[in-house]
């Protein structure tokens, strides 16, 4: 079952399209932008205005390699900014969609709070 773009942005990244929206977290203050593949294949979720920038993966593919699927968060090398762009965007699909070696990190409720 593929992804409804209802109400989201679309961005094409190396030829391959994604949807993507920021929404406020239902159980927490933050607000989360969320990146998603028409074939769910890559699913991002990054936590805005944390002290430490990361991003969770909840597709099966990350940075060219099949996961498990489940929640896995990683550090993100550049910094979230203020305010949310399409260039920001396409480099956090770049990055988690062609890069390697990213540093994966356990929640803590403190600098990774969601």
């Amino acid at each position: 079952m593929g992804v409804s773009g209802k109400g989201r942005r679309t961005i094409t990244v190396s030829g391959q399209e994604y949807f993507w929206y920021i929404k406020a977290d239902d159980e927490s203050a933050y607000f989360l932008l969320h990146i998603v593949s028409p074939d769910k294949a890559l699913i991002l979720t990054c936590p805005l205005n944390t002290k430490t920038p990361y991003v969770i993966s909840k597709g099966n593919i990350f940075q060219k390699q099949q996961t498990n699927g489940i929640w896995n968060r990683y550090l993100l090398p550049f910094p979230v900014p203020d305010i949310i762009t399409p260039k920001f965007v396409s480099a956090l699909i770049i990055w988690a969609a062609q890069c390697e070696n990213a540093a994966g990190i356990k929640w803590n409720g403190n600098d990774v709070p969601v």
